[in-house]
């Protein structure tokens, strides 16, 4: 078997596709068209069932299952962070205008001028609501489901609805809720920051076996030989116990993150 012919079978896993868009005739920037994490899985699997025994391909899926699930979750926190910030943007704008005297609409529409994203569509589809008569609050809750960060705009809603029914300033509230929004991701923030040290450690605890068959390698006791061949159960229960590793502590991180 060649070990290079695994390797390139194994980046094949995890690749993707080209990330620079292309121009296209007048200066048109056309987006690349990428192929699915699934489709690069199967394909990856199916060029190492080729070339390498069943209990390296059983290995090399629970890798990429892992890799896609740790992939998937760092895109949402990364999400998340884009629009807590763009949030907070945008609730500047709209109590400055709402503090002004502008009407609702016309404060959802500016707001939503000044970000971009998620965001802008959400505060567009309130004002859309909000200009044929429906019930804001409603709208705001509306759009928080499709968010990545819901609880926040839960709780536009809510300050919303108290301003509605009991005739308090509406600007006033919005602004409370901006502060609250802007203290829970100030301190989120800072959660995760303290929760570095603990994902670097798992990462490193995981990488230990690799330093270990590598060190047999340099002394001659050929560890890569024995577990592609007589050994490949061995290679099974140390990837998946490792994986399993590696989603536990993700677990826990991200639960005292969220």
């Amino acid at each position: 078997m060649s070990v290079a012919a695994v390797a390139l079978a194994l980046a094949l896993l995890v690749a993707s596709g080209p990330r620079r868009p292309f121009q296209l005739g007048g200066g048109r920037t056309r987006r690349p068209v990428r192929m699915p994490a699934a489709a690069w899985l199967v394909t990856g699997l199916a060029v190492l069932m080729l070339v390498a025994p069943f209990g390296v391909v059983v290995a090399g899926a629970i890798v990429s299952l892992t890799v896609e699930v740790r992939r998937r979750r760092r895109h949402r926190q990364r999400r998340r962070a884009a629009e807590a910030a763009a949030l907070e943007g945008a609730l500047d704008v709209l109590v400055a205008e709402l503090r002004i005297g502008a009407h609702p609409v016309a404060a959802f529409d500016t707001a939503a001028t000044e970000v971009d994203g998620a965001v802008a569509a959400a505060l567009r589809t309130v004002a859309a609501r909000a200009r044929m008569g429906a019930d804001v609050a409603a709208g705001l809750r509306s759009v928080g489901e499709r968010a990545a960060l819901p609880a926040h705009w839960h709780r536009l809603a809510v300050c919303w609805q108290l301003a509605q029914s009991h005739g308090l300033a509406i600007a006033t509230l919005m602004h409370t809720a901006q502060r609250d929004i802007v203290a829970r991701e100030r301190f989120s923030a800072q959660v995760a920051a303290g929760m570095a040290g603990a994902r670097t450690t798992a990462t490193v605890l995981a990488a230990l076996p690799l330093l270990g068959v590598a060190l047999g390698e340099l002394i001659g006791a050929q560890p890569l030989r024995f577990l592609v061949s007589g050994g490949q159960w061995l290679l099974v229960a140390g990837v998946t116990l490792t994986c399993l590793g590696l989603a536990w502590s993700d677990r826990i991180t991200g639960a005292v993150v969220e």
